[in-house]
């Protein structure tokens, strides 16, 4: 079981993996349809696609602890 201080740590960090994700994410996005940047796309994707999986590592650590896992609106 988590301690409430260390289930509230760890989602904040969650919230963050998953904002940095977001904001790869539309950094690729743009760069997608700039030209010459190909680059630069793939860079942001992967990334997005780095952040996300940290996210997606720290929510199942919480879960398999029995936490509770909160997502802003």
């Amino acid at each position: 079981m988590l301690s409430k201080t260390m289930q509230e740590a760890l989602n904040r960090q969650i919230q963050m993996e998953a904002q940095s994700s977001q904001a790869y994410l539309a950094m690729a996005s743009w760069a997608e349809i700039q030209p010459g940047l190909q680059g630069v796309t793939d860079f942001f994707y992967k990334h997005s696609d780095e952040e996300r999986m940290h996210m997606l590592k720290l929510m199942k650590f919480v879960n398999e602890r029995g936490g509770l896992l909160w997502f802003p609106h």
